[in-house]
């Protein structure tokens, strides 16, 4: 077994040393095969290929297209090297399985920030090269030492415009009083921005969010379990409101046009108190095509016409400030951080979620079942 993992370990170290001219091929070669007798893991051609690709994991669907032309497409013609897909999911447990096999096959995953506070002190994680990737092209606050905020998304609700006429819900209060707001709610059942909007409902101020008050914000949840479906994925979330379902429904905001459209504007999206939420870029720990290599994939997506490119084919909104004057006007109404919304939206912390999200999402688990 521990031979097995030297040859693995020394393959994919002959990989890099390969590409950045440190090792000659017929040596990179023998050195393979060798490693091809211990593991199909890396053979030849796998190990070769690996020092002269990124691979991103990610959750599949639209997102490979969208990331293969805003950021593939540019750092390939830059440096030649390709971008390839991974869509199983960089789950945490599984980022963590995989670096502990010594069997990394992925360079970057599209994840969240909260992950990069859960795994960077354990070790699984490269630390973000800022020589290379920049800190003045995200928020301040997303700027970690072992991840990175590339884009935004954010949990708003949308409501039936039939059912509440000319007094609209304004905001998460409004979407909690179901005295004033009758109708059936849906809610996110794994608790991040749901525990946020609660509060926000029960007059916590936005900037005193955290450390998340459980007991208070359970405690509100509870109030309106009635009168509350819980959904698990972007489409289960979206039927509900287009089904009827639900009076009110928490989105991902990026649904929010797609919702209004299916509608025929029945539903309207509500982005004041939108909890902006960072997507972020973390680097499995012995990544494949080495640490300088996806770093400079990282700083490519963090320019202006990645991001906006993302905007227009995701909806996910930039996090590098200097692109968010430029958000297109048919986007401003869905983008968190475009001047129409940028006022009234609150920040999420990754650094309590990726503290304490394991607690928070079962104790919101036992509360809504």
């Amino acid at each position: 077994m521990h031979d097995k993992q030297f040859m693995r370990e020394a393959a994919q170290e002959g990989a890099k040393a390969f590409k950045e001219g440190r090792m000659d091929r017929r040596t990179f070669l023998v050195l393979c095969g060798m490693a091809g007798i211990a593991t199909q893991a890396v053979i030849a051609g796998d190990a070769e290929a690996a020092a002269n690709e990124i691979v991103m994991w990610n959750w599949g669907g639209q997102s490979e297209e969208c990331h293969g032309k805003a950021i593939g497409d540019p750092f390939t013609a830059e440096t030649g090297m390709p971008l390839k897909f991974d869509t199983s999911g960089p789950l945490q447990g599984k980022i963590k399985e995989m670096v502990d096999s010594g069997n990394v096959t992925a360079d970057v995953c599209d994840a969240d920030l909260f992950d990069a506070v859960a795994l960077g002190p354990s070790g699984h994680l490269e630390p973000i090269d800022y020589d290379i990737v920049s800190k003045d092209r995200t928020l301040p606050q997303y700027a970690l030492e072992h991840g990175v905020s590339i884009i935004l998304y954010g949990y708003a609700f949308v409501y039936d415009t039939e059912a509440y006429g000319d007094n609209p819900p304004k905001n998460w209060a409004d979407f909690f009083d179901t005295a004033k707001f009758p109708g059936k709610r849906s809610l996110y059942k794994w608790a991040n921005g749901a525990l946020e909007g609660a509060l926000l409902a029960d007059g916590v101020a936005k900037d005193a969010l955290y450390p998340l008050d459980m007991d208070r914000a359970l405690a509100k949840i509870k109030s309106i379990k009635d009168d509350s479906l819980y959904w698990g994925s972007g489409s289960e979330a979206h039927s509900m409101v287009v089904n009827g379902e639900v009076s009110m429904g928490m989105i991902w905001q990026n649904r929010g046009r797609n919702i209004e459209m299916d509608t025929d504007g029945r539903y309207k999206l509500v982005m004041n108190e939108a909890l902006a939420m960072p997507g972020a870029y973390i680097v499995p720990k012995g990544n494949p095509a080495g640490r300088e290599a996806v770093m400079k994939f990282i700083a490519t997506a963090q320019s202006v016409p990645s991001q906006l490119t993302l905007l227009g084919c995701l909806g996910m909104t930039p996090s590098n400030p200097e692109a968010f004057a430029q958000i297109p006007e048919d986007q401003q109404p869905y983008a968190i951080t475009s001047a129409m919304n940028i006022d009234g939206i609150v920040y999420n912390d990754p650094t309590w979620w990726g503290e304490n999200g394991g607690d928070a999402v079962n104790a919101f688990l036992e509360a809504i079942s």
